[in-house]
């Protein structure tokens, strides 16, 4: 018999990830959540990474700001369990962000430099220049 150690509700939501390894040779992928919650998520994604291994993960969010405006759910964490496709990450935070309309992949930093030189024109890419729609919430329980 095993013991449920998850203090947080998992709701199962199928949305599309983005992810990168942060480390000194980063690994980019993509995959869909298979369930998501306050504190981490299970995704299917395309590489097994190993237990340990931290994680930048963008997730595309199924609703829009104002009706309007794209979001997405930015968060770093730390694989915490992988089996066959599928990795449990738990999350240090998160925060929403804005996306540009009609956006849903960044180029990576290669592309877009080389796509910025030849054409002298700034690339529309840039995530870290999005406004944030809301402040790093930190996941620590209040009481």
């Amino acid at each position: 018999m095993s013991t449920e150690r998850r203090t947080k509700a998992r709701y199962p939501l199928e949305l599309t990830v983005h992810y990168q390894t942060l480390s000194s040779q980063p690994v980019r992928g993509t995959g869909r959540t298979v369930n998501l919650s306050s504190s981490g998520a299970l995704i299917a994604a395309e590489h097994d990474l190993d237990e340990g291994a931290r994680l930048k993960i963008t997730i595309e969010w199924p609703t829009l700001l104002d009706g309007i405006t794209p979001l997405q759910l930015v968060t770093t964490g730390k694989v915490v369990r992988h089996w066959q496709s599928s990795l449990g990450v738990a999350f240090d935070w998160y925060q929403f962000r804005t996306m540009k309309r009609g956006a849903s992949i960044a180029l990576p930093a290669a592309l877009s430099r080389a796509a910025t030189a030849r054409s002298g024109s700034v690339s529309l890419s840039n995530r870290d220049s999005e406004k944030t729609a809301a402040a790093r919430i930190p996941l620590r329980n209040a009481g």
